[in-house]
Parts: C-alpha cells; sequence; structure tokens
C-alpha cells in the first residue's frame, strides 16, 4: 500500500459522534496522523478528555458541541470551523442510533429520531461541508459515511434503523453521482461494519432476545473501523473505495492466484511477492508469468509460474495436489480468472454462455474447493478466500448480461462460502472484491465491442496496482476482522 496520508497532514477532519466508540476512535487515530480534527458531539466534555491525551500528538483536536440532529447546530459548527481554521477537507459522517421498534407498533418518536440522525443529520453535514469545501477551493475533499451491514440487508429487531441504513447506501451513490456531473474530484465513500464492540446497543435500548449470550457473539473493535477509514483516505487521489462492506504473520506463506499471466492477477502476485509471500501463480501463458519471476528475483518472496486452465478440474485437482506436495499447503486463494463476453440473452452464443460460467463460477468454485480441503488438512484456520469480483455482481450493465450473472454468482458465493464456514466454527475469512473499470486486456480478451460515440480514452480507469492494494489490505486486518465486500472505482465513473 502507498502510505499518502502525508497530503493530509494538517488539514482540516470534521468528525460526528465523537465522543465514544467509533467516532472517538477515528478523531484519534486522524489526530495521531497530523490532521486539525473538528470532533462534534452533545456530551462534548468526553471529546475534551479525549483531547487531554493527544498534546503530543502531530494533529490537533477541536471539540465542538453539537447536536446534529439541529440544523441551527450543525450551520453554527461549520461557520464556525469556516471562520476558525478555514476549510473544510474530510467529513466522517459517524453519528447514528438505532432504537428497537416494529413497524406495526411504533413508536413513532423512535421513528422519528432514527431517521433525523442516522439521514437527515449526515445530510445536513454532508451539504454544508461540501458548500465550505467548493467555496474554499477543496476538490480533492472526501466525505465518509459510517454506514452499516443493516444497509445492504434487514435487522430484524430494528426495521426503521435497517431502513435509514439502506438509505446511507443510496445516498453515498446518489451523492457520487452528482459529484460527477459537476466534474468534482471530491470522493464519498460508505463504511459498514458488522457488530462493533461499543456503547451503541446500550445506546439504542435495544433489549436482546432471552437466552442470547453476547458474549459469545464475535464482534470488532472500533479501531478496527478507524484502520479501514484510514485505508480509505490513504487510497490515491483517482481511486474512490465506493464502499467497503504488512502483516507479517502473511511472510513465507503460500498464496495462490487464478488469472495471472497480466491485469490484475499479475498486479497482485507481484505485490505479494514483494511483501514476502510465496505465491504460486496459476495462468494458461504461463510464459507471461515467467517473465514477471524474472523482475521479482530480489524481492523477499519466491513466485512459482504453473500453467493451468482453471475451467478444466483435471489441471485444477494436479495443481493443487503439486502445491502440496511441493510448497505443503495453501493460506491464500485470489480467484482473479474470469472473463465476460459480449452477446445477447436471444441470440446467444451458446458457447460464450458457458464458457463465461465455466470460469467466472465454476472454476472459481473449483479452486475455492481444493484450497480448502488442504488449508483443513493442514489445519489453517486463519487462511483468506478473495474472489475478485466487479461492480456488474451488483448491477447489471448492457451488453454483458451472461457476465453480469456470473459475477452476481459471485457475490452469492461469497456470502454462501461465509456461512458453511461459520456453521464449521472455521476462522477462515472470505472477501469479495468489486472493481470498476480497470485498465487491463480484459476489454480486449472479452471481444468487447465499444460503440462508436464513446471515447474509451476519456473515462476514468484504476489501474491494476489499486485492487492489489485493496487485496493488501483485505489481508492486513487482524484475524477477527471480515472484510466481506470492498467495491473500488475510479472517481468519476458514470456507472
Amino acid at each position: 500500500m502507498l502510505n499518502i496520508m502525508e497530503r493530509w497532514v494538517g488539514r482540516v477532519a470534521v468528525v460526528t459522534g465523537a465522543s465514544a466508540g467509533i467516532g472517538a476512535s477515528i478523531a484519534e487515530e486522524l489526530v495521531k496522523k497530523g490532521l486539525k480534527v473538528v470532533g462534534l458531539a452533545r456530551r462534548v466534555e468526553r471529546v475534551e478528555e479525549l483531547k487531554k491525551n493527544l498534546t503530543s500528538a502531530p494533529g490537533k483536536l477541536f471539540p465542538r458541541k453539537c447536536d446534529v440532529m439541529k440544523e441551527e447546530d450543525v450551520k453554527a459548527a461549520f461557520k464556525w470551523i469556516k471562520s476558525e481554521l478555514k476549510r473544510v477537507d474530510i467529513l466522517i459522517n459517524n453519528a447514528g442510533n438505532a432504537m428497537q421498534n416494529t413497524l406495526i407498533d411504533g413508536p413513532v418518536e423512535h421513528w422519528k429520531h432514527i431517521m433525523d440522525l442516522n439521514v437527515m443529520a449526515l445530510s445536513m453535514c454532508t451539504k454544508e461541508a461540501l458548500q465550505i469545501m467548493k467555496e474554499t477551493g477543496v476538490d480533492d475533499g472526501h466525505i465518509i459515511h459510517i454506514n452499516s451491514v443493516v444497509g445492504h440487508e434487514i435487522a430484524p429487531r430494528s426495521i426503521m434503523y435497517s431502513a435509514s441504513k439502506h438509505a446511507v447506501t443510496v445516498l453515498t451513490e446518489g451523492l457520487r453521482r452528482e459529484l460527477i456531473k459537476q466534474n468534482s474530484k471530491i470522493r464519498v465513500t460508505s463504511v459498514s461494519p458488522g457488530p462493533v464492540k461499543t456503547e451503541f446497543a446500550t445506546a439504542s435500548k435495544i433489549e436482546l432476545p432471552p437466552g442470547l449470550d453476547l458474549s459469545t457473539f464475535p464482534f470488532l473493535e472500533s479501531i478496527d473501523v478507524a484502520n479501514a477509514v484510514l485505508y480509505v483516505l490513504e487510497t490515491p487521489p483517482h481511486v474512490q473505495v465506493h464502499e467497503l462492506i504488512k502483516k507479517p504473520r502473511w511472510v513465507g506463506r503460500v498464496a495462490v492466484v487464478t488469472g495471472a499471466s497480466s491485469g490484475i492477477g499479475a498486479s497482485v502476485t507481484e505485490e505479494l511477492v514483494k511483501k514476502g509471500l510465496v505465491v504460486v501463480a496459476l495462468a494458461r501463458r504461463v510464459e507471461k508469468i515467467e517473465e514477471l519471476q524474472k523482475g521479482l528475483t530480489s524481492a523477499p518472496g519466491k513466485l512459482y509460474p504453473r500453467k493451468c486452465d482453471v475451467t478444466k478440474e483435471d489441471e485444477i485437482k494436479a495443481t493443487f495436489k503439486w502445491i502440496k506436495s511441493e510448497l505443503k499447503g495453501v493460506d491464500i486463494l485470489i480467484n482473479n480468472a474470469g472473463v465476460g463476453l459480449q452477446h445477447t440473452l436471444t441470440d446467444g452464443p451458446v458457447d460464450h454462455w458457458s464458457y463465461i460460467l465455466s470460469l467466472n463460477v465454476v472454476g472459481l468454485s473449483m479452486c475455492t474447493k481444493e484450497a480448502l480441503h488442504i488449508m483443513k488438512e493442514n489445519g489453517v484456520d486463519d487462511g483468506h478466500i478473495i474472489h475478485i469480483n466487479s461492480i456488474a455482481g451488483h448491477k447489471m450493465p448492457m451488453a454483458l448480461s451472461m457476465y453480469s450473472a456470473s459475477k452476481h454468482a459471485v457475490t452469492v458465493l461469497t456470502e454462501g462460502l461465509r456461512r458453511e464456514l461459520v456453521k464449521q466454527k472455521s476462522k477462515i475469512r472470505v472477501t469479495s472484491i468489486s472493481p470498476g473499470a480497470v485498465k487491463s486486456e480484459f476489454i480486449e480478451a472479452s471481444k468487447m465491442i465499444i460503440p462508436p460515440e464513446w471515447d474509451i480514452s476519456k473515462f476514468p480507469f484504476l489501474e491494476s496496482v489499486d485492487i492489489a492494494n485493496g487485496i493488501l489490505y483485505v489481508l492486513g486486518t487482524p484475524p477477527h476482522v471480515q472484510i466481506h465486500e470492498l467495491t473500488i472505482k475510479p472517481v468519476g465513473e458514470i456507472f
């Protein structure tokens, strides 16, 4: 990961809900990184206590009392920020609440409070921050919404809370589209944690079902979410981490990368070898991996090129048999091999459909099965399976129906495998990484016909190394943290 947090040193970040939990952790970490942080909270005395512990940090914390549900408080806070600190560069919308309720019985005041804090307050703070950014010429700013996994599914004991977080998911994408129309380079990201060990459950007055032993539940720590925010801010200015649903422990361990001859696969392979891993790189065009190997002779890790067509079960079985025999195990599998062939559903051709599904779905599943068998046989319970998915796995692009169907399948397979591993009480993790448009051979290899009216040279693209850096982040999280979905788009992508 290229650490470019230095570009944020001395700049101004605003964190809402900064008195405890995630907000306090984010505020603390940003001050330690040298930023000027305005910590907004009703319980401002707690932010003032946090400030006392940060006197020797390179940044500075400015506690400000503010109830972000009150428009006059929000306006006054941002007016003070502009007057005293002259700018806003980052806004972290962290303040939020959940109250147990039903849609049949209410109570209505709970619904209003949830929507006022989680949706309206977030939107008001965003509006004020953006206005200051534009007035002061800040075009590389960043808006980060602390969302939730229930912004992508439903929390059965707090439907209105889940509805509010689904709204945040929509507001993230809606703001991204508005900024693109304005040709702005300001970025917007949704970070969606699972359960976090904070005061949230107590403050939200959620009653747990009888017999539920909360002490047996896995939880994230607030610092884990703060680290996710740091990762988002560390990405280069052209990279937009749209949705976020170095560790020495990996040095010397074995990673398998499919589709490693070019593009994302080659970049991932190169970065992992540079980090000290033993990497088995699989591809049909093995000679291209052998060329890559020549440039990595001085790297701390080691690269093993292996010829393998991952649509063929016998080749997959032979490859993983060799890996177990020669390298004794597998710790990481990165399912990168994939293809998209342009077609229609009314005209086919059928062999295109078959190839897409064989490679993108069945090949991925066969490699996953073989890797998991070896992990279990070797007692590896901290392994990681990473599927290189696509934004097409979450929406429907034109003229790529079967490709999109295959990537939607990958989204389901990620969650399905996670659930199977949980049932087995396994700590092996599984992650889907969904890039937007990446500058690689994919368009040419997929035989896509670009409409003549499209000037593709003007389209924003990610670089392959941006996805490799996303993988390094995912692998760098502590063993109790599972990044379930990481969506990465180039800034300005119109899709």
